[in-house]
């Protein structure tokens, strides 16, 4: 009975939710053109994970390594190798049309100095607000 009672609610909330959109399905495939036109972008996914070399941020989830192991990686996090100029010449040079930067990862530590309790490579990493990455021109 639950099941049907979430069921009944999602469909209902799926075929109302159009209704108050403020975007038309015309202006919406107007202003996604360019996505369609543009073929190739670049997701970026830099965090503390680099430090060690580890290969994502789920490493503690799956047990690759622990929490407090992972999170050691804060104090080494230096972004010293860190230049947007030559990684944007690079996706440039690839024939990307956009980027996007995975500013906050499923470690919970952000590229960015924000009002919340979280981790974040300004105040909890060398880099500091020297680098704050997301930023930078």
């Amino acid at each position: 009975m639950l099941q049907k009672t979430i069921t009944a609610v999602l469909i209902l909330f799926l075929s109302v939710s159009g209704v108050f959109s403020q975007e038309s399905f015309e202006e919406k495939a107007e202003r996604m053109a360019w996505f369609k036109d543009a073929k190739l972008g670049i997701f970026v996914h830099y965090g503390i994970y680099a430090v060690n070399g580890i290969d994502e941020s789920w490493s503690f989830f799956n047990e690759y390594l622990t929490y407090d192991d992972y999170m050691k990686q804060l104090d080494g996090f230096t972004a010293s190798e860190y230049d947007a100029e030559r990684w944007i010449n690079l996706f440039k040079e690839a024939g990307a049309k956009y980027a996007v930067l995975t500013s906050k990862h499923h470690d919970g530590v952000a590229l960015w100095k924000g009002g919340f309790e979280h981790y974040n490579v300004v105040d909890d990493t060398p880099a500091g607000a020297a680098r704050i990455l997301i930023y930078e021109k």
